[in-house]
């Protein structure tokens, strides 16, 4: 409600440009698909410039994307554009639930998932993480993932 409520204030004066920083959090599935359709719509008057960490929210809705890193613009273009810079980082591959533990202790997953008897991961890393290990077509969160890997790196211990 406060979202919907800020961004009537902020459409009040009929602004070129809207700036929302994290308009979308705390919303559910179905108003986050009501949200970017009215961004959406509104695009095609103004300019909207979006801060979020929901990459979904922006795959979704922008035509370009700016990547800032400490205030500093570190890439741009088009989701297609950016996501390619990555297509030889983002590797699957299927494991032991004991080889899965031992990757992610040392490596970036971004996804991990059960599938049978074996765990299935994706990883983000410029070298294949073991030898069965096959490239993948990246997608927007693992370009994320990427480009901060180095805070995740204070976070976690892993290699890329």
């Amino acid at each position: 409600m406060k979202q919907r409520l800020g961004i009537a204030q902020a459409l009040l004066n009929d602004p070129q440009v809207l700036v929302l920083d994290e308009p979308t959090v705390g919303l559910d599935p179905k108003e986050r698909v009501k949200f970017r359709k009215l961004l959406s719509s509104l695009s095609k008057e103004k300019i909207i410039l979006l801060s979020t960490h929901i990459v979904s929210d922006v795959e979704s809705i922008a035509d370009e994307i700016l990547i800032l890193k400490n205030g500093r613009l570190r890439d741009r273009g088009t989701v297609n554009q950016l996501v390619s810079e990555i297509s030889d980082k983002v590797w699957e591959c299927e494991v032991t639930e004991c080889e899965a533990n031992k990757l992610e202790e040392t490596f970036l997953v971004s996804n991990r998932r059960q599938v049978g008897q074996h765990t299935v991961m994706k990883i983000v890393s410029e070298q294949a993480p073991i030898l069965n290990a096959t490239l993948v077509s990246p997608t927007l969160e693992d370009l994320y993932l990427y480009y901060f890997r180095e805070e995740m790196r204070d976070e976690d211990t892993y290699q890329i």
